[in-house]
């Protein structure tokens, strides 16, 4: 016959041993817990790096335009009488606009990217709906104010665009009076022309580009 204390025993030696193995699930769990936050910091803070990087780029590429304005107003004065030197200052204007359209746009593209991804990893709407509902609604709201801001820019350059090819006209116009040589002819007027041509193009690419990160399934819109 199986002793008392014997069974006690054995008994206290069971519950010993579902305890231990209940408090390495629950350490092993909290563990695991710890681990997913450390790594979701890092994300958070590698996005929020990227997004810095990206507002950057972006702001660089503003200021380079807003340059341009200035020195616009300066040279339409400066060669208001001029139109070689005009048509010169044009071309060179146009390429370097649209050396800030290119480094823009390729800002652009990483936000994009970024957005996409954060769409991708967005929480279960099965398991929670409502924070589901909600983070994606702050993440549109954050896209589509990012993407406002890329269309403030091309119209920032689009207007600076309409204003270089008027001063083109204006000098084409002024040489028809002042220069024996057909303008249209010179090297300076097809340099003009050729760069507000492919400047206009950079800027549609960019237009094309910012409508077609859009969040696919969203109502978010943009204005022309």
């Amino acid at each position: 016959m199986v002793s008392t204390s014997l069974v006690a025993g054995l008994i206290t030696l069971a519950q010993g041993r579902v305890s231990a193995g209940a408090t390495a699930k629950v350490a092993k769990g909290a563990e695991k817990a710890k681990a997913d936050s450390a790594l979701d910091q890092v994300k958070a803070q590698a996005r929020a790096d990227r997004k810095t990087r990206i507002g950057d780029a972006k702001d660089q590429a503003r200021a380079r335009v807003q340059r341009l304005i200035e020195q616009m107003k300066l040279l339409k004065k400066l060669y208001a009488d001029d139109p070689k030197k005009m048509a010169k200052a044009l071309a060179e204007a146009a390429k370097e606009l649209q050396g800030a359209v290119k480094d823009y746009a390729a800002a652009a593209k990483d936000s994009g990217e970024m957005f996409a991804d954060d769409f991708k990893s967005l929480p279960d709407a099965a398991a929670n709906p409502d924070a589901a509902a909600s983070a994606r609604k702050t993440l549109e709201d954050e896209a589509k104010a990012e993407a406002a801001g890329d269309m403030d820019f091309i119209k920032l350059v689009r207007g600076l665009g309409a204003d270089l090819k008027d001063l083109l006209l204006t000098a084409r116009t002024k040489a028809a009076l002042t220069m024996k040589e057909k303008f249209e002819e010179t090297d300076d007027y097809k340099d003009a022309e050729k760069g507000l041509k492919d400047l206009g193009k950079s800027v549609d690419d960019l237009d094309q580009q910012v409508r077609s990160d859009m969040p696919p399934g969203s109502l978010m819109t943009l204005a022309a």
